[in-house]
């Protein structure tokens, strides 16, 4: 009697532990492949996210399909409503009599089971050029050096109560200035320590590289921690790169991009 009390005690204790632990790792993993959504970033990039995975939509006959299907619209990461889009070279906006939206700004819009938290965020001038400079020395890189584009966004991106600060540097395509060396880079500063998102580092070639900027902060898989994308500009190309990147294993990495 006293040994079957202890097993039906250890079975209970067993069962108890594979229920907590379904609880706490299964109902995420359901959730997680459940989740599915478009997202459409300007008109050169549209991600799907099926499965735990995420694909390019890029054939013509596929992104007329997503046409006439309603999305949340934003326009400079401000959300402006919800508009049916339908897609011919490039995205058009529609409200519910079907007449056009004008649409000011950068669009980006998504269609989810879920509201995505997109983060309409501020680019300041940076003040301070500690983590400037130190990158720059890193790179071996003259803290001296002109620039085209350099600002700096101060946001919460983890939730933990604390900003990080993201900078952007960068002298893609001088119009006045001949420097050695061509460079954009972004990194994120966490405490004190430096996280690069993307660097790119060349000779000088008149208008070679490319020109990065931060395009959207958002929550893709509502986990509250933001994700964002990255979007590069070639010089006299229309078509601009895009990509998403996610913070992981303490590391920024690209989840998808356009290219």
């Amino acid at each position: 009697m006293v040994k079957d009390k202890i097993y039906i005690i250890l079975i209970g204790i067993i069962v108890i532990f594979f229920v907590v632990m379904f609880l706490v790792f299964g109902t995420k993993n359901i959730k997680e492949e459940n989740v599915s959504e478009i997202l459409i970033v300007g008109d050169d990039s549209v991600w799907k996210y099926s499965d735990k995975k995420w694909y390019n939509i890029t054939y013509k006959s596929s992104l007329q399909q997503l046409s006439w299907k309603k999305y949340k619209v934003f326009s400079n990461n401000e959300l402006i409503g919800n508009y049916y889009l339908w897609y011919s070279d490039k995205w058009y906006v529609f409200d519910n009599d079907k007449q056009a939206v004008k649409v000011e700004g950068d669009l980006f819009a998504y269609s989810s089971a879920f509201d995505l938290k997109v983060k309409n965020f501020t680019m300041d001038n940076v003040d301070d050029f500690e983590y400037v400079n130190y990158v720059l020395e890193s790179n071996n890189i003259s803290t001296s050096s002109k620039f085209t584009s350099i600002y700096k966004v101060d946001f919460d991106f983890d939730n933990d109560s604390n900003e990080e600060t993201f900078y952007l540097i960068s002298n893609a395509f001088p119009l006045d200035f001949e420097p050695e060396k061509s460079f954009s880079i972004a990194f994120m500063v966490k405490g004190d320590t430096i996280y690069y998102i993307y660097k790119d580092i060349a000779s000088n070639k008149g208008f070679n590289g490319c020109k990065p900027f931060y395009n959207t902060f958002l929550d893709v898989n509502d986990d509250n921690i933001y994700e964002f994308i990255l979007s590069c500009s070639n010089y006299s190309v229309s078509k601009k790169v895009d990509m998403l990147y996610q913070f992981s294993d303490d590391n920024f990495k690209i989840v998808i991009s356009n290219q």
